[in-house]
């Protein structure tokens, strides 16, 4: 078993800036904090999982990430969610025989056996399987085997892209709908959604 999941995490300083409007940037680091110690928590439970990477320029989540035995890779250059991606797709594409799977840190709503129930979906290569976010304008899940199938293109209407793009190739394209998958945390608008689910700490 070879399966890779990839796990970018921007400074937690700095990440979630779309919600300044309603949070301080101390309010914005211990939620993003929360979010990343919530997925390498449910990724650890995942047992189709073979390694978790965790890429990232930020030293206390590389820190925090090697203490709980997860690899990491630090982010180099210019920061740049696609690029850090691939170089990190690069990085396990020799030991993931099985694909990887990229997880973004923030899905609050995430359970170990979403993952797995994912996972579960994923067929012979050529294979992407994919699910959207609420909106079905961002990828909130990835999986590709090969790890090298398709460039990465995590951004505004990333969904349709990423389909776009392995179909290109010749692969199969599997898209997985699920509730808690598709709650990301980008906008006001998400924060409250999550927060009325007591899905999120108290930040106040």
């Amino acid at each position: 078993m070879s399966l890779w999941a990839i796990v970018p995490v921007k400074p937690l300083r700095r990440g979630k800036s779309r919600l300044s409007e309603i949070l301080s940037e101390e309010e914005r680091a211990r939620l993003n904090h929360h979010l990343f110690s919530h997925t390498l928590d449910v990724l650890l439970q995942v047992n189709v999982i073979s390694d978790i990477l965790v890429v990232s320029r930020d030293t206390h989540v590389l820190t925090e990430a090697r203490e709980k035995q997860v690899r990491t890779v630090t982010e180099n250059g210019t920061p740049e969610l696609n690029n850090a991606l691939r170089r990190a797709s690069l990085f396990s594409n020799v030991f993931a025989k099985e694909g990887v799977l990229i997880v973004p840190a923030d899905l609050p709503m995430l359970t170990p056996q979403d993952v797995e129930d994912f996972v579960a979906q994923r067929i012979q290569p050529p294979m992407m399987l994919i699910s959207p976010d609420r909106r079905r304008q961002g990828t909130n899940m990835l999986l590709i085997n090969p790890a090298d199938l398709i460039t990465f293109s995590f951004g505004m209407d990333s969904f349709n892209i990423h389909c776009n793009l392995a179909a290109k190739k010749g692969a199969a394209v599997i898209v997985h709908e699920n509730e808690r998958i598709s709650l990301d945390l980008d906008v006001p608008e998400d924060y409250d959604i999550l927060r009325s689910a007591s899905s999120l700490p108290v930040l106040t």
